[in-house]
């Protein structure tokens, strides 16, 4: 027996939401990533990998995929739909970095980071992906796979105003 999957966008699904508690989103925006500066993990991700990866996170997004994001990373690239708490809405370059915007979702996860941005808490966001790292600490062939919301980015200045 064969197992048949179907995988269809949102727009292809035709699926239309309404919402009654307009201007009631919380949402992030700001740096995600940063180019040609070492971070905390010891990483350089240059501007080339960055704008490479940015571009492939906003043409998946222009096509109807969502790209949804977890509180904290996972110790895998597997998105878990138990743990996401938001949706990247967006994603660009501005000089060296990679710039975002995300929508806070009201799942479990979200509803804490809402809380936690809401009380003060400053939070950070991190990428998560796939790529090769030299013993120099630089990235190549690097994709990201999303981004998540972190107490403690590994990138120096990401942490997105929430909005």
């Amino acid at each position: 027996m064969l197992t048949l999957k179907e995988n269809l966008s949102y727009d292809q699904a035709k699926i239309i939401t309404e919402s009654d508690q307009e201007g009631k989103n919380l949402f992030m925006q700001g740096i995600f990533v940063q180019g040609d500066k070492r971070n905390q993990n010891s990483r350089v991700y240059p501007v080339t990998e960055i704008s490479k990866a940015v571009k492939a996170i906003q043409e998946k997004i222009e096509t109807g995929y969502s790209v949804l994001g977890e509180a904290d990373h996972p110790d895998d690239l597997q998105v878990n739909l138990d743990r996401v708490s938001h949706m990247i809405e967006k994603m660009w370059m501005d000089g060296q970095d990679g710039y975002g915007r995300l929508k806070l979702l009201p799942t479990p996860m979200g509803n804490i980071c809402k809380t936690l941005l809401e009380n003060g808490v400053k939070l950070g966001v991190s990428s998560r992906g796939s790529g090769n790292v030299a013993e120099s600490g630089n990235v190549s062939d690097f994709e990201i796979q999303t981004v998540d919301i972190v107490a403690n980015p590994s990138a120096p200045d990401a942490y997105p105003d929430p909005l």
